[in-house]
């Protein structure tokens, strides 16, 4: 087993819980899955920002440390955060949720923040870096970072690693990143040796794995929240992957995200045992 800390991803251990077809938070108490977490090994757990909304009616941020604390959940990561570089009226309801994730990064210690720039229709990378930077020095004051996820076409309007990269190094913030998952990497056509050609070890803040067929599913956005697999089901070169970070000087917690519509109806200890069990070969 590799040295490297497996993070379950929100997804992977929300079971019940809908991405953008139905309720977002998770129906199991909080402590039940941090604790099932654990359990399993993971030293790690993703936050979604409506789940804790939904979390903070009943825990406390205080306590809600205590309990990933009490478990051994060291590598805490908030997201989604979407519309951060608007400046019409889609930018209200984005900042709500940039306080929300801002307050729980600081109060949880999360590593970092994961934002991405889906369903950008008017937003070039100029204005893009700018928003990004800024993002980051709020971030910065809360002792957290910011990763940018890499989404493929035409999920992103930034359609290539090569323009991530230009956003987050442009930005000039040392606690701004980009975050690289498999699923995308597969889908955009990036193979393992353009990204030793071109990741250097201060870009990347964040690595996800999961697996799935190689052959380009007829409909992307369907494929991306419901038929992603568990490591070793499908094709990918997860192993060379995880390797190809790591020989890019990627040091970090590797998550594990899975969106998968059979998984969200498994029970809790399935899900989370699999998704860890399943993972662990591929790290070494």
């Amino acid at each position: 087993m590799s040295a490297v800390s497996l993070l379950g991803s929100y997804w992977t251990l929300a079971v019940g819980a809908y991405p953008w077809t139905g309720p977002e938070y998770c129906p199991h108490d909080f402590r039940l899955r941090v604790e099932t977490a654990a359990r399993a090994g993971f030293t790690g757990m993703g936050l979604w920002g409506r789940d804790m909304e939904h979390v903070l009616k009943t825990y406390s941020f205080a306590e809600m440390k205590r309990i990933l604390d009490d478990n051994g959940i060291v590598d805490i990561e908030v997201e989604w955060l979407l519309d951060w570089f608007y400046t019409d009226e889609r930018r209200a309801a984005s900042d709500r949720m940039r306080k929300l994730l801002l307050d729980a990064a600081e109060a949880l210690g999360a590593r970092h923040i994961k934002v991405a720039d889906l369903g950008n229709d008017s937003v070039a990378l100029p204005q893009l870096t700018e928003h990004f930077a800024i993002l980051c020095a709020q971030a910065a004051t809360r002792g957290t970072r910011v990763v940018f996820e890499y989404l493929p076409p035409p999920l992103s309007s930034l359609r290539t690693v090569d323009q991530v990269l230009q956003l987050t190094r442009g930005s000039g913030a040392a606690n701004g990143g980009i975050m690289l998952d498999i699923w995308h990497m597969v889908r955009s056509g990036t193979t393992n040796e353009a990204l030793e050609a071109m990741i250097r070890p201060s870009d990347i803040l964040g690595v996800e794995i999961n697996d799935g067929l190689l052959a380009p599913p007829a409909d992307l956005n369907d494929a991306t929240i419901n038929h992603r697999l568990m490591v070793g089901s499908g094709e990918f070169d997860v192993r060379g992957f995880v390797r190809t970070m790591r020989k890019v000087g990627y040091t970090g917690h590797i998550g594990v995200e899975i969106l998968n519509a059979e998984v969200r109806e498994w029970t809790l200890e399935r899900a989370a045992k699999t998704a860890f069990d399943t993972s662990v070969p591929v790290m070494s």
